[in-house]
């Protein structure tokens, strides 16, 4: 056990450095700034419209996936490029575990950097008018649509350099605009989960987020399911091509 939160902890901090930390700490930021003048001088039903515009727009949309995805996708492809992975792999974890710990420290540190997005979004929008549940929404939200992007670019990280690219064309061409057509694919959309768990808990915003969220509705039990798949995919994948690829 020890060694394995030894290389939990250790893919944290390197999941972090500071320069990257610090753009998308900014990054993160940007919706409640978009928000706050947005809002200025409306009623409060405004205010509320326009808190789940950003929300969805921009927060969910743009600032937490580009977050997931550039952390996901270096949990594993940098210790690759860097020839460290080998060395990781003789440590006494099994291969499985090593991707149970990556991915573990992948959700934590991506979900600390957009929690920073959703408490400051949800927070100003709380300080102004009220709603609790607008700030446990934003969180919720923000928890799941990382465990999924999360669960998805770190094995893609690993098979290539070039996943940040990929992911954002993921975000752009297919979430952003194919899901908008085809409404059946809205559960294959990591921010629409999110979305979808913000208007369970905050049902005066399903309204606002149907065209968004599409076909998808989501209940607490039917999200768990939706992560234990994207999970269990996850770790089956990307341990089988700790096995089978090569680690250099």
């Amino acid at each position: 056990m020890r060694p394995f939160i030894a290389l939990l902890t250790t893919s944290f901090r390197q999941a972090l450095p500071l320069r990257r930390t610090i753009a998308l700490v900014v990054l993160q930021l940007a919706p409640a700034v978009i928000y706050l003048l947005g809002s200025t001088g409306r009623t409060e039903n405004a205010a509320f419209e326009v808190v789940v515009g950003v929300g969805l727009g921009t927060y969910f949309a743009l600032a937490l996936p580009v977050t997931a995805i550039v952390i996901a996708a270096g949990v594993l492809g940098n210790e690759r490029r860097d020839l460290t992975l080998g060395f990781i792999t003789l440590r006494p974890i099994p291969r499985v575990g090593v991707v149970a710990a990556k991915l573990v420290a992948a959700i934590a540190a991506a979900f600390v950097l957009s929690a920073i997005g959703a408490l400051a979004l949800g927070v100003v929008h709380a300080a102004r008018f009220g709603g609790s549940d607008v700030v446990v929404g934003f969180v919720l939200g923000a928890a799941v649509a990382t465990v999924a992007y999360s669960c998805i670019f770190i094995p893609l990280g690993f098979i290539t350099d070039r996943a940040v690219i990929i992911g954002m064309g993921y975000l752009l061409v297919f979430e952003n605009g194919a899901v908008f057509l085809l409404t059946g694919l809205s559960s294959l959309s990591p921010w629409r989960l999110g979305a979808a768990t913000f208007a369970d808990i905050v049902p005066r915003a399903e309204t606002l987020m149907s065209e968004a969220v599409g076909a998808l509705e989501q209940s607490a039990g039917r999200t768990l399911f939706t992560l234990m798949l994207y999970v269990a995919a996850s770790i089956a994948v990307t341990t089988n091509l700790l096995r089978t690829r090569d680690l250099a």
